[in-house]
């Protein structure tokens, strides 16, 4: 959803729920697929109010809503997140090696840890924070009762059941990613990753890959560019478990006998998080092209239109290929005055994020703006989010790279 492009032509079709009760609304699998993950794409009116007016005409109960129960969860997140920052600050005296934080994977902790205060570490776990803050997002605009419904709608068993679920892993996910970095527990960090990827597995397939083989033109567009979204993320979640296996001691509960063995697989984990996570930049390098970009920038009347487009394709092409190659680096030269695998991984995701935040603003927030449409406003601002988690794993890679540049 980095296109520009994908912000315009035909717009969803606004569903109309305003039918009687002997005409109930009707709602294919496809729909259903798109309300339960709506925060990945295919925007509905999934706000509880629809949900209860769907209800209604239904003639069907759809249990207490639960709209000030996720908002109150949602505050209470982030003050949780502020609190485990504060935790965060490592006591005069703690031994570097406690903390979690790695820089690229061809680099041991050494002396250039210990200059690393707790400020970066406080910014590690913003960036966390901002990496899972789709999910958190997603747990709060459904809620309950919402994913409740989409389950029943789905054909599932004991849908109450499943929306409670849903619930949990949304909320589940993130907070221990995020206490998991804040203690220095790696097996609660990759627990709730797994739980991340686990629903971004399911949202891909169901909420995207299935849909986009029944539909074609705009809505074919959104779905495919949603799956390069989740592949992404899905890329940087297996980056943050590459990381943690590298944490695990022999005095980590569980699996501190496979220390040695988690150890080794860290460094392959975390590459093939980044080869996922550059995915979607590349895919959008091969698709558009300078002479596509160029036509986006001329559209939205930005100087130098080609210009501006040749540099957007670059960008995308040695920024990816940069953030890639940084950690096969030989030690010999990562050891030298200037650290050139850490500055390679800050300069290629500072320039993506660049990139991110021009294709938001320009592809997503402009058009929600200028929109009267629900459902279009719905959608772009899932693509926000996407786009903003996306960032969050890019301020990531900067914050663990970024002390060895002091």
């Amino acid at each position: 959803d980095i296109s520009a492009t994908s912000s315009f032509g035909s717009l969803p079709h606004k569903e109309d729920h305003t039918s009687t009760r002997s005409q109930p609304p009707k709602m294919n699998s496809s729909m259903a697929s798109g309300l339960l993950l709506d925060l990945e794409g295919q925007a509905r009116e999934t706000d509880e109010s629809a949900y209860a007016r769907m209800a209604d005409e239904s003639g069907e109960s759809q249990g207490p809503s639960t709209g000030k129960v996720g908002r109150a969860l949602i505050v209470a997140s982030s003050i949780g997140a502020c609190g485990m920052m504060a935790l965060a600050a490592a006591p005069e005296g703690q031994s570097v090696d406690t903390l979690p934080r790695l820089a690229v994977a061809t680099i041991e902790l050494s002396s250039a840890e210990a200059k690393a205060g707790t400020g970066s570490f406080a910014c590690e776990l913003i960036s966390l924070f901002v990496l899972t803050s789709i999910f958190l997002y997603g747990a709060v605009k459904h809620g309950w009762a919402g994913f409740t419904y989409v389950s029943k709608m789905q054909g599932l068993p004991a849908p109450s059941f499943f929306g409670l679920i849903s619930v949990m892993i949304l909320y589940g996910g993130p907070l221990l990613v995020l206490y998991g970095a804040a203690t220095t527990q790696p097996l609660a960090a990759i627990a709730g990753a797994i739980l991340d990827l686990i629903w971004l597995l399911l949202a891909t397939v169901l909420g995207h890959a299935l849909p986009l083989k029944k539909c074609e033109g705009m809505e074919a567009t959104r779905h495919s560019q949603a799956i390069q979204g989740n592949v992404s993320l899905m890329g940087f979640h297996i980056f943050l478990i590459g990381m943690q296996l590298a944490l695990i001691t022999k005095h980590t509960p569980i699996v501190g006998h496979f220390s040695a063995s988690c150890n080794q697989m860290a460094f392959a984990v975390k590459e093939a998080g980044l080869c996922l996570a550059v995915y979607i930049w590349l895919k959008q390098f091969v698709q558009m092209g300078a002479s596509g970009f160029a036509g986006v920038a001329g559209y939205f009347g930005i100087p130098s239109p080609k210009l501006m487009g040749l540099g957007a394709a670059l960008t995308l092409l040695f920024g990816s290929l940069a953030l890639v190659a940084a950690p096969l680096i030989p030690q010999e030269l990562a050891s030298t005055s200037l650290n050139l695998p850490a500055l390679m991984s800050v300069l290629s995701a500072a320039s993506l994020i660049v990139f991110m935040l021009f294709a938001t603003i320009f592809g997503h927030v402009f058009p929600m703006r200028k929109s009267d449409e629900a459902a279009e406003k719905g959608f772009q601002m899932n693509c926000i989010m996407r786009n903003d988690s996306i960032i969050g794993g890019l301020m990531f890679i900067i914050v663990l790279n970024a002390p060895y540049l002091l």
